[in-house]
């Protein structure tokens, strides 16, 4: 959440500043921001929910349970030792390991380094090998290419500094990259001046630089380049220091869980566990309807294009309404999107389940149409990957007539929706005045009865 937050902030301040970055940098601010608000919603839904004690209740009556057996207790009896070894190696390079990826890696100019691997292996192998030297500058050519259609180096600049300034500050100094070391050394330890020449001098800040450079490759210029000795060091350091630290800590961890999954599933095999799904294509099931996010607070199960000009917002990049979708919203001008109340509805919320990389999947009703695309989960149970509250837990898609709207009326594309077949509901028409029947005859009596 830090680093992250330091990062957007940076961001913001650029593209607010000019038109050009803003398009630049819009989805890649988007994409830091995304997990940086659910690490925030998940912290805090851990701490409401209590999910530590309600998991700790359940190891604690796993345990209990093994340990009244004495095959089980053989058999499952060093699961907590295991997982507590485990995560206590960990823990002495989670912060590292963090920092590493979030913050060295979180440099445009230090992962652009990346892409220059190839090149260097086949100059140390043969300088003088022209075609396996013109096959790697072809190869670098290609990977940088879209690099710098979305790059301002006067951003990335105070990014970077920031980002080592952080590493520097937080992370224990037995962890840091060796480039630090030269931030010490050269720049008395002020990673701002340190940017300021890797970006003032280096082949991976400066398109034309770059493209000198592969012109006539040296490895002596590029071990020689301090963009590039910066990206080679946070690189090594995390091959070879800090990655195999945290996956020799993950054996433990790993067999630990396999045990704690079998005892759990043998405590109880009726009940129907969660499957590992990962790398996988996934169905989950749910129904769509309304929450209480927390007392006195009630949640309906859908959204209103009324809630759009009401959270209207000139001065917020996420809530400007497009002056064309204002005019059609106030007019009320949804056309046949409209529901059986003649509602435009935005969004709407079930209780399926949804996590890191479902944005965007489809949602299909009973009858195999396609109503909706999941984009979120909601703020209160965010913690939902480590705890699953079905009370709270609840998905957020946008409503398929909602999307059709917005393609047919403000895009002005209605030759893509006339491609599609629909089902959608009609608007509810006014009664019409109806002549009453005639009264009914009643029937005659039989003879002679009474």
């Amino acid at each position: 959440m830090k680093i992250r937050g330091k990062k957007l902030e940076l961001m913001k301040q650029d593209m607010d500043a000019s038109d050009q970055v803003r398009i630049q940098y819009a989805s890649k601010y988007a994409q830091v921001s995304n997990y940086w608000k659910y690490f925030i919603g998940q912290q805090r839904g851990l701490k409401r929910l209590r999910v530590y004690d309600k998991k700790k209740a359940q190891e604690e009556a796993l345990m209990a349970w093994v340990s009244a057996d004495a095959k089980r207790k053989q058999q499952y009896g060093e699961v907590v030792n295991l997982l507590q070894r485990g995560y206590t190696e960990r823990a002495k390079f989670e912060k590292a390991s963090t920092y590493m990826q979030e913050a060295a890696f979180g440099s445009e100019t230090i992962t652009l380094g990346f892409r220059l691997l190839g090149l260097k292996a086949a100059l140390e192998a043969d300088a003088k090998d022209a075609a396996k030297i013109s096959a790697a500058v072809a190869q670098t050519q290609a990977m940088t290419e879209e690099h710098w259609k979305d790059f301002n180096a006067a951003t990335d600049e105070k990014i970077t500094a920031a980002m080592f300034e952080l590493i520097r500050n937080d992370v224990e100094r037995d962890l840091q990259p060796s480039v630090m070391a030269t931030i010490d050394k050269k720049f008395k330890g002020n990673t701002a001046a340190w940017a300021k020449s890797v970006f003032a001098t280096s082949i991976l800040t400066d398109r034309k630089r770059l493209d000198a450079f592969l012109a006539k490759p040296s490895l002596k210029a590029l071990q020689k380049d301090l963009g590039w000795q910066a990206s080679e060091s946070c690189l090594n350091h995390w091959r070879n220091i800090i990655g195999p630290a945290v996956g020799a800590s993950e054996a433990d961890t790993e067999k630990g869980y396999r045990l704690m999954v079998a005892a759990m599933r043998e405590m109880e095999p009726n009940k129907s566990w969660y499957p590992n799904a990962n790398s996988t294509m996934r169905l989950t099931y749910g129904t769509v309807g309304s929450y209480v996010p927390m007392d006195g607070a009630f949640y309906h199960h859908v959204t209103t294009a009324k809630g759009i000009l009401e959270k209207e917002d000139p001065t917020n990049d996420e809530f400007i309404v497009p002056a064309k979708q204002k005019e059609l919203l106030v007019k009320k001008d949804y056309g046949r999107f409209a529901d059986e109340n003649g509602e435009l509805i935005v969004c709407f919320i079930s209780n399926n389940d949804i996590t890191g990389g479902n944005s965007g999947s489809p949602v299909i009703n009973g009858n195999g149409e396609l109503i909706g695309i999941a984009f979120d989960g909601n703020w209160e149970a965010m913690s939902g990957d480590i705890a699953f509250e079905p009370e709270l837990q609840r998905t957020i898609s946008v409503d398929i007539r909602y999307v059709l709207w917005c393609i047919e009326k403000v895009g002005g594309a209605k030759h893509l929706v006339d491609e599609m077949t629909s089902v959608m509901a009609k608007p509810k028409e006014e009664p019409k005045a109806e002549i009453p029947p005639p009264a009914p005859v009643p029937a005659k009596k039989p003879a002679g009865k009474k």
